[in-house]
């Protein structure tokens, strides 16, 4: 048998790329200028469940509506930019097969710009059969659309703490050691840690979130060793405490002495300062700081990642399910704000806007005026007048007119209603504006007899 020459595939009179693809047992694929699939190797087809034919000119791509295999191919903001990159992302659902992809992008740059991109994908997790496992299969598929929410995606940016920051955290995702993030009130320092956990080794069973400062140490203590309780259960994967220097430092040495045992869930712990600072001001056990703090990651504020704006907004729009437009000149607005609520506060806007908005785009006149005030673009609401006389009428006004909505309209009854004379009624409704004229309301039948005397 004649051996190929070197670099040839088996079976080839000559080198061509698909001949070259077809014989790896790697799972390849390749995108065009428009992230459509315009080849894959038959490992790709084995891997998926797709055959190629029915794949080509499939629109990679994270949108709502896009199916879960265009999804999980679809490359990453830095591919998209001309760098390698490489992803964790849910496998679509399948018959059989890992439940996690990591997906490799090579793009492919041309003199015009981006040619394409080659991908490759390394299936992660053993292969088991759907009717083995003990998850039913509508459980799972939630499960892998909640994932799908808190990818490196969600991280990466052209900021360069953006960069920084994805960095870390895929360093993070990739140990087992204990996790500390500091960061502002609202920059994503629980969905930083859901994304470790995720990409983790424990991603199969559940991150459980504990608000140390929100709990009263009591209900802590119940939720973590009471019936049922976290410390008892093996499908917690991760525990997330925030702001666990709040917690009495009694609780601190019995979570220190369940999280550092050998079969405990990972820990990843969230505050607003680091844990040196936090043992230095008493509020922490200096062995909890030693012991659960190994890797220390900042999460860097909304105004660092300026530049990843418009990516950030449309990521938290089609989130909440929304509409995915915006205008322009509405990212415009957004982009001059302080944010000192950082990510958490953007949301809230960004869901109010798009409940304003409707089915249509997000336009700037659905943004909350006060971000328009200090855009620039509308004048602040004006001072309340501080003027007795004013405010007397007005207060006087309201409760005329109240008065005789209550009677019907009949004067005599709300001047009763008033303890005032009736001349004097009608004359302040004739000043107030309240009676054309001098006449007052058409009275009923009642008004026309004698009238007990009342205090003026």
């Amino acid at each position: 048998m004649a051996v190929p020459p070197k670099g040839r595939p088996a079976g080839s009179a000559g080198f061509t790329w698909r001949s070259f693809f077809h014989q790896t047992t790697t799972p390849v694929f390749v995108l065009g200028k428009g992230r459509r699939v315009r080849y894959a190797n038959p490992a790709w087809e084995a891997l998926t469940g797709t055959p190629l034919d029915d794949a080509l000119g499939l629109v990679c791509s994270a949108r709502r509506h896009s199916t879960p295999l265009a999804k999980a191919l679809a490359p990453t903001p830095e591919a998209l930019a001309g760098r390698p990159d490489k992803a964790r992302r849910p496998a679509p659902p399948l018959k059989a097969g890992p439940p996690w992809w990591d997906v490799t992008f090579l793009p492919l740059a041309g003199a015009d710009g981006l040619y394409g991109i080659v991908g490759s994908i390394a299936a992660v997790g053993e292969r088991v059969l759907a009717a083995e496992r003990n998850i039913p299969a509508g459980v799972m598929a939630a499960r892998d659309r909640h994932a799908g929410h808190f990818t490196f995606d969600l991280l990466t940016g052209s900021a360069v703490a953006a960069e920084r920051f994805v960095g870390q955290v895929r360093l993070a995702a990739e140990t087992s050691a204990p996790v500390w993030l500091v960061g502002e009130p609202g920059s994503g320092k629980e969905t930083t840690a859901r994304v470790i956990h995720h990409a983790g080794g424990r991603r199969e069973r559940m991150l459980v979130a504990v608000d140390c400062g929100g709990l009263t140490p009591g209900l802590v203590e119940s939720l973590v060793w009471g019936v049922g309780g976290l410390a008892g259960s093996d499908r917690v994967g991760t525990v997330y405490l925030k702001d666990p220097g709040a917690l009495p430092r009694d609780a601190q040495a019995q979570l220190l002495d369940w999280l550092t045992d050998e079969s405990a869930p990972r820990l990843i712990c969230g505050s607003v300062r680091a844990a040196a600072e936090e043992a230095d001001a008493g509020r922490l056990r200096p062995e909890f700081h030693a012991a659960l703090s190994v890797l220390e990651l900042r999460v860097p504020p909304l105004r660092e990642r300026a530049s990843d704006l418009p990516r950030l907004i449309t990521h938290l729009l089609e989130r909440n399910g929304g509409p995915t437009a915006i205008d322009p000149a509405a990212v415009g607005v957004l982009a001059v704000q302080p944010w000192l609520g950082n990510l958490r506060e953007l949301a809230a806007v960004l869901a109010e806007a798009a409940t304003a908005a409707g089915a249509g785009p997000v336009l700037r006149d659905h943004l909350p005026h006060d971000l328009r005030v200090r855009a620039g673009l509308a004048k602040p609401p004006p001072e309340p007048s501080l003027k007795l006389d004013p405010a007397l009428e007005a207060l006087e006004k309201r409760l005329i007119r109240a008065a005789l909505a209550r009677t019907g309209g009949n004067a005599t009854k709300a001047a009763d209603l008033l303890g005032v004379w009736r001349p004097r009624l009608l004359r302040r409704m004739e000043a107030l504006g309240l009676a054309s004229g001098g006449r007052e309301p058409p009275d009923s039948t009642t008004d026309q007899g004698a009238h007990a005397p009342r205090s003026p």
